[in-house]
């Protein structure tokens, strides 16, 4: 739907009415007046050719237009930095007719207002429950939580009494290194019948260290690792 002559007429009386707003507003200062003029024809309002003729984007531009001037009529004023006599600066505040005009009170005694995020939402009636929350209750949801929850892990003890190691050949890429080395580690719990393989790396030890940190991994969330 092309744009009506009614509906352009009302465009041009927005912007008219937004220039008179912003004339008032910075009333003696051109240069600011001059610039806003610039980003409003240029940026805030502009409408291409092709944009035009779109009736929904021009009446939001109306509409923006018509939102702009009541904002600097109502709540914005112009300040003015004079010398007093004693030599200390003060702001010249210029008011209109239709700026709006605060209470103090509500400045000097604001309502309270929770700190916690999560009690505001309670206010507004947003009570929502993360998925995780809902399936583990009791897990720690803090930093602080998570925090002491790992200072009191338990780690069960691994004796390399109770692993049997042994070592195989590598396979798979990697090059002789790799395929004609001992270096896949391989370890046996005997007390639980767990198995790892390591083969992360060329270096045998390092591949010792991996393989008993994946062990350890394991005893972790078995029940039957007995902790210290």
């Amino acid at each position: 739907m092309s744009v009506t002559p009614a509906l352009r007429a009302g465009a041009r009386s927005a912007y008219r009415d937004l220039l008179r707003a912003s004339a008032s507003t910075f009333h003696g200062d051109e240069p600011v007046q001059r610039a806003f003029r610039y980003k409003m024809r240029k940026e805030t309002l502009y409408l291409d050719s092709s944009m035009q003729h779109d009736m929904k984007l021009v009446q939001d531009k109306i509409q923006l237009a018509r939102e702009l001037a009541t904002m600097l009529r109502r709540n914005v004023v112009q300040a003015h930095r004079t010398r007093a006599q004693d030599g200390d600066d003060v702001w010249n505040l210029r008011f209109t007719k239709d700026t709006e005009l605060g209470e103090n009170e509500s400045i000097k005694n604001p309502p309270p207002m929770s700190s916690s995020r999560r009690a505001r939402k309670l206010e507004k009636g947003e009570q929502s429950i993360e998925p995780a929350a809902q399936h583990s209750v009791n897990m720690p949801q803090h930093f602080s939580a998570l925090k002491r929850a790992h200072k009191e892990r338990k780690i069960p003890e691994l004796r390399e009494g109770d692993i049997e190691e042994s070592f195989v050949r590598g396979s798979g890429p990697g090059g002789q290194s790799i395929n004609k080395t001992q270096n896949n580690v391989q370890l046996l719990h005997k007390p639980t019948g767990f198995r790892v393989a390591c083969q992360e790396t060329r270096s045998l030890q390092t591949n010792r260290m991996l393989a008993r940190r994946l062990l350890l991994e394991k005893a972790c969330i078995s029940e039957h690792v007995t902790p210290t």
